[in-house]
């Protein structure tokens, strides 16, 4: 199997056709007609574009009236449907681990996000952030991974755990009942981030169903498909870089011992296809902080920092000052601008 960077397998698309059909949703009437192609191409497609996965989510959601449709369908499908990865998680020791396998092998699933820890005080919360373009937006489709991600740690450690609260980027919709009634914790609307939000020592408490033995024997196969994915070079460090940059581990021997090379095989290896490490790295910083301005609602320099791998705000003002010859102001201005027109804005691209 080899998988290029930004797709998604149909797995997940092919579920949410079938969930449209038990909820009675029209596909043909809400959706338009390149993301009704990309629902028929999946019927035989291993991988499509995994924009298109977002883009369906968020379009039918806005076809429908339903701001709810991201986490009804998390709630309704096979968690177990998605592939290799979602097989894992019956069988890991912990929550802790389950996350960390998730987000060592979700690009054999999808390239559409990518995940991070942040822990503070007594609270750990599994932050979600897209990383594909979208046409519409990307609520939807982070809400329901933060659903299925809710799922999975009741299937581990019992139906009555529940978050300490759910933090979402945007606006709260008009009524938000099935949210309060799926979660079963606070919500807080128009965040600085979408996550989950929990007590840290639920990370290490053992799961109910760990069966070290199957767990080893998946991972062996996951491994074994990690291995051919994907083939260009380039593209798998751009991977590797836009992954880890979050965990502030973007750097050139963690990447390299990713892509199973040293260091200087690595540069080696890059030149020889025209271009360097410190190149990929500043071109996914500057895709990074352009997505973030373009979607964030209220863009700041403190989150900014964080999504580019950056301890400091400072830091990430100087990033944008010297390679994207801006400031932050600037491209907030821009963000706001985009927002009111984004009719024109869409013309532009």
């Amino acid at each position: 199997m080899q998988q290029e960077i930004g797709l998604a397998h149909t797995s997940a698309m092919r579920q949410f056709v079938q969930f449209a059909v038990v909820a009675g949703i029209d596909l043909a009437k809400v959706c338009p007609p390149d993301l009704l192609a990309l629902m028929d191409r999946a019927k035989v497609a291993e991988w499509l574009p995994a924009s298109g996965h977002v883009d369906i989510l968020e379009a039918v959601s806005m076809g429908t009236g339903r701001p709810d449709l991201g986490v009804a369908f998390a709630m309704w499908c096979n968690m177990r449907g998605f592939g290799p990865v979602s097989l894992v998680w019956d069988h890991c020791a912990t929550l802790d681990e389950a996350i960390r396998m998730t987000r060592r092998y979700m690009h054999l699933e999808t390239a559409a996000m990518r995940s991070s820890t942040d822990i503070a005080g007594h609270e750990a919360a599994l932050r979600h952030v897209l990383t594909v373009p979208t046409q519409f937006g990307g609520s939807q489709f982070i809400e329901a991974t933060l659903a299925l991600q809710m799922r999975i740690t009741r299937s581990m450690l019992g139906e009555e755990w529940k978050p300490i609260r759910l933090e979402l980027a945007h606006r709260a919709p008009p009524s938000h009942r099935y949210h309060q009634a799926v979660f079963r914790c606070p919500i807080e609307f128009e965040s600085d981030r979408s996550a989950l939000v929990f007590r840290k020592s639920d990370l290490h408490r053992p799961s109910q169903r760990a069966n070290p033995v199957m767990r080893q024997f998946l991972e062996h196969q996951l491994a074994q498909a990690d291995s051919q994915w994907p083939g260009d070079l380039v593209q798998q460090v751009r991977y590797f870089i836009a992954t880890n940059l979050m965990e502030r581990c973007a750097n050139l021997p963690h990447v390299a011992r990713l892509a199973g090379l040293s260091p200087q095989s690595l540069q080696r290896r890059l030149a020889e296809r025209g271009t360097s490490f410190a190149v990929i790295l500043e071109e996914e910083r500057k895709r990074t902080a352009d997505e973030y301005f373009r979607t964030a609602r209220r863009p700041n320099l403190a989150e900014l920092s964080h999504r580019i791998g950056y301890t400091d705000a400072s830091a990430a003002s100087r990033f944008l000052r010297q390679h994207m010859a801006t400031g932050a102001r600037a491209l907030m201005a821009q963000s706001r601008h985009s927002r009111r027109h984004p009719s024109a804005d869409r013309l532009v691209s």
